[in-house]
């Protein structure tokens, strides 16, 4: 399936150590693996990280050289430093950072150059405010992209050409 043309990218990959569905060993054997998919066939690769960040942010930096990567859902805040260390990784936001407890989120999106920001909806989770609490939909992640251009302080307009220059950098599109 990698090998379609209309395959962009691998993921969503990962760690997550939130639910106990399998051990940690076993995560980072297919984590790895998946990554190594990416890299054979030159995807980008989307990464989901849930309570193993430091894991999930070692592995990257021990085996994802040389691929585009995606943070998905981006969460962690103190550590954008980190990420945008990295010119071949992507930082992508969905709906959690329009909550107003989130405001580190908020400063994290703030750093990101445009060419490496991305929007999502992490459909059916995490729906932005004021939809809040009900279901996600592809439809809501333009209340996500308004927030994030208010936060930035650039015109919704002129947010929405700046990432979709960087969806289309990362998707190779």
């Amino acid at each position: 399936m990698a090998q379609h043309p209309r395959c962009v990218a691998i993921g969503e990959t990962g760690l997550d150590y939130y639910r106990d569905h399998a051990s940690p060993e076993e995560q980072a054997v297919a984590f790895k693996a998946q990554l190594e998919i990416a890299r054979t066939y030159g995807k980008a690769v989307v990464i989901h990280t849930r309570d193993a960040d430091d894991h999930t942010l070692r592995m990257l930096d021990e085996h994802a050289h040389g691929i585009k990567v995606i943070i998905h859902c981006f969460s962690m805040g103190s550590r954008i430093d980190e990420c945008l260390a990295h010119e071949d990784w992507w930082i992508s936001f969905a709906g959690n950072v329009t909550y107003p407890k989130n405001k580190d989120l908020r400063d994290a999106a703030l750093k990101v150059p445009a060419s490496r920001l991305l929007v999502e909806t992490d459909a059916p989770y995490l729906s932005p405010q004021p939809n809040r609490g009900k279901p996600n939909s592809p439809a809501l992640v333009v209340l996500t992209a308004q927030a994030l251009a208010l936060e930035r302080r650039v015109s919704y307009h002129d947010f929405n050409l700046e990432v979709e220059s960087a969806a289309q950098a990362v998707f190779g599109w």
